[in-house]
C-alpha cells in the first residue's frame, strides 16, 4: 500500500512539473510585434516565427505604414512585394526568391498559420527598413522606417503599461472583455468604444481621418459612421486610371468630405495622371482637388517630382498611423489606433481603407476620441500639410 501511494505521489509530482515546464515554455514563446511607435495586436496566428534560425513574419506586417505592397497570385503560387522600383518575388511552389534584377536569395517564404510568412532580415534589407529584437517583459520584434520617432529604449519605457495589458489579455482571454484597448483582443461594448480604464498620459493635438483606395460597397457604411460621429474625413482615391464609381464620389463630396489622390513615387508623368483624375472628379462632382498622398511616402519623391507637384499647386500629405483595418477586425484595428495615439502629442493622420471592418473601426475610434476630447480636423487645401519632406 505504501509503495502504491509513493508511486501515485511520484506521478502527481511529475505531472505538476510537466505542467510547469509547459506553461513556462508557452510564456517564453510569446513575442510582440511593433511597427515604428505602436504595437500590432498580439495573436498566436500572426506572431513572429523562426525557421532554420531565420525570423519570419506575415507579409501583411509590411503593408500600410511601411508602404510595401504585397500581391499573392494563387495560380502560380507567387507573392510579389514591391515599393518604388524594388521588388521581391517569392515562389512558394519552388522555394525561391528573386529581386527586380534577378538576384536570388536563400530565405524563401513559407505558409505558416494559414498565411504567408516572409523573412524579416531580407525584406527589411531590400526595402531600407530597420529591425531590432528587444528584451522586455516579452521579446519585441520592432520594424521601423523613417517615421519612427523613438529609440528602442524610449519606446519600451513608454510602453510598459501597454505591454502588460497585451500580455494579460493574451494569457487570460476569458477576461479580455474588460481589458484596455492595448490588451489586443478586448470585446467592444455594444454601445461603441473599447473599454479603457484610464485616460492616456499623452494625446495628439489633432487627428485626421483618411481613407485610401477605390470607393466600393463598404464606403456608404463608412460615410454613415462618420456622419453619426460628426466628423469629416479625406478620401484619397487612386489617380492611376482606376475606374471610379461616380455616384460614390458624389456621396463623399455631398456629405462634406474632401477628396484627394494617391500615386506611387515611381508613377510616370504624374501631371497627366492627376489631370485625368481631376477630369473624372469634376465630371462627377463639379469639384477638383489639389490634395495628394504618395502611397509609399513623399520622402521617396525626387526633387524634380516634388518641385513640379508643388508648382502645380498640390499639397502633399503623408499618413502617420495605419489602422490595419485591411488585416484585422474592427476591435483590434481600433486598439492599434488608440494605443498609438496614447503615445504622442503630435498631429496624427489615421489611415483606413474601404474594408468590411472600416466603418466599425471608424465608430470605435471616433467614440474614444470624443471620450478623451481629442479634436478631429478635416484635411483641406488651406491646412499646413503633414508630410515626411525635409
Amino acid at each position: 500500500m505504501k509503495q502504491t501511494l509513493k508511486h501515485l505521489l511520484s506521478l502527481v509530482l511529475c505531472a505538476a512539473l510537466l505542467v510547469g515546464i509547459t506553461t513556462s515554455s508557452a510564456a517564453a514563446s510569446v513575442t510582440l510585434t511593433a511597427i515604428n511607435d505602436s504595437f500590432l495586436p498580439l495573436s498566436a496566428s500572426t506572431m513572429p516565427e523562426r525557421r532554420g534560425g531565420t525570423q519570419y513574419v506575415p507579409y501583411s506586417v509590411f503593408s500600410g505604414t511601411l508602404g510595401i505592397s504585397g500581391t499573392y497570385n494563387s495560380a502560380d503560387q507567387t507573392l510579389t512585394m514591391s515599393s518604388g522600383s524594388t521588388t521581391l518575388r517569392f515562389d512558394l511552389s519552388h522555394g525561391t526568391v528573386y529581386d527586380q534584377t534577378m538576384n536570388s536569395y536563400g530565405t524563401p517564404a513559407y505558409w505558416i498559420n494559414s498565411t504567408i510568412y516572409v523573412p524579416v532580415k531580407l525584406v527589411c534589407g531590400k526595402f531600407n527598413l530597420t529591425y531590432s529584437n528587444i528584451s522586455a517583459a516579452a521579446p519585441i520584434l520592432r520594424i521601423c522606417n523613417s517615421s519612427a520617432s523613438m529609440s528602442d529604449s524610449a519606446f519600451v519605457s513608454s510602453s510598459t503599461a501597454t505591454i502588460r495589458n497585451m500580455l494579460d489579455a493574451y494569457n487570460n482571454p476569458s477576461s479580455s472583455s474588460t481589458a484596455a484597448p492595448q490588451g489586443g483582443t478586448a470585446t467592444p461594448p455594444t454601445t461603441g468604444a473599447p473599454n479603457t480604464p484610464e485616460v492616456p498620459a499623452r494625446k495628439p493635438s489633432i487627428v485626421y481621418f483618411s481613407y485610401f483606395g477605390t470607393p466600393d460597397a463598404h464606403t456608404p457604411a463608412i460615410l454613415d459612421a462618420l456622419e453619426t460621429a460628426g466628423h469629416k474625413a479625406t478620401f484619397f482615391i487612386p489617380a492611376d486610371g482606376t475606374v471610379l464609381n461616380e455616384d460614390l464620389l458624389r456621396q463623399i463630396i455631398g456629405r462634406g468630405h474632401t477628396v484627394g489622390f494617391t500615386l506611387l513615387s515611381s508613377a510616370q508623368d504624374m501631371s497627366s495622371k492627376l489631370r485625368a483624375a481631376n477630369d473624372v472628379l469634376f465630371h462627377a462632382t463639379g469639384t477638383v482637388s489639389r490634395l495628394l498622398s504618395i502611397s509609399n511616402g513623399s520622402e521617396h519623391l525626387s526633387t524634380v517630382q516634388r518641385d513640379g507637384l508643388m508648382q502645380a499647386g498640390y499639397r502633399l500629405w503623408d499618413t502617420d498611423l495605419d489602422s490595419h483595418d485591411h488585416s484585422y477586425d474592427a476591435q483590434n484595428a481600433a486598439q492599434i489606433v488608440m494605443t498609438a495615439l496614447g503615445q504622442t502629442t503630435d498631429p496624427t493622420v489615421i489611415r483606413m481603407g474601404h474594408y468590411k471592418s472600416s466603418a466599425r473601426t471608424t465608430a470605435l475610434v471616433a467614440a474614444q476620441l470624443d471620450t478623451y476630447s481629442i479634436p478631429v480636423g478635416k484635411i483641406t487645401l488651406t491646412r499646413v500639410p503633414m508630410n515626411h519632406l525635409t
